[in-house]
């Protein structure tokens, strides 16, 4: 009789202790990227391409991916998705996993070039940029952002307005998942 009442506070305990929130497991760089078609007109086109060690990504990047390790770096994710702009356009998105927020933020500062622009109004993450990079062949957007422990890389083949809007659209869907890490009951 004892024990089932020992055993019945400790229950009782775990339960008055969830305040009404459940953690849901960290989240995954895979399981960041959007779906086909969560944007609207937007299609993964290529295979992911996934790094969890030095190796693996120097395959994939080679020598950029040296800042990345430096940085604490613990697995990332490449995806490229297809949509239609005034004619066919593509976005290629990188997602890393930095390990705690101190190296996304880290890696953030290091990669700022200067000429970037701050997207401060209804920005995703905590700190965002993006800048118009003017190409040899085409012209096309950046963006970066990092929130919790991710960093957030992706380039839209589009010069216009139109481009941005997508490629901030995808960062805004990016980072509700980041920050999506408690679900009420």
């Amino acid at each position: 009789m004892k024990k089932i009442f020992i055993l019945g506070i400790i229950l009782l305990f775990c339960l008055c202790t969830q305040n009404g929130e459940t953690q849901i497991e960290p989240k995954d760089v895979v399981d960041l990227l959007p779906l086909d078609g969560e944007i609207s007109g937007w299609s993964k086109s290529s295979a992911t391409e996934i790094a969890e060690n030095e190796s693996q990504l120097w395959s994939l990047i080679n020598g950029e991916g040296q800042i990345y390790i430096d940085n604490g770096f613990v697995k990332c994710a490449f995806q490229t998705y297809s949509g239609d702009i005034s004619g066919p356009v593509d976005l290629r998105l990188r997602i890393w996993d930095m390990d705690d927020t101190a190296n996304a933020k880290a890696i953030y500062d290091e990669l700022e070039s200067g000429s970037e622009i701050p997207w401060t109004n209804n920005n995703a993450g905590v700190e965002a940029r993006y800048e118009l990079i003017i190409g040899i062949v085409v012209d096309y957007y950046e963006l970066e952002f990092w929130e919790d422990k991710f960093f957030v890389w992706m380039q839209i083949d589009a010069d216009t307005q139109a481009g941005l809007d997508i490629a901030q659209l995808f960062a805004l869907n990016i980072s509700t998942a980041i920050s999506d890490t408690t679900q009420n009951e």
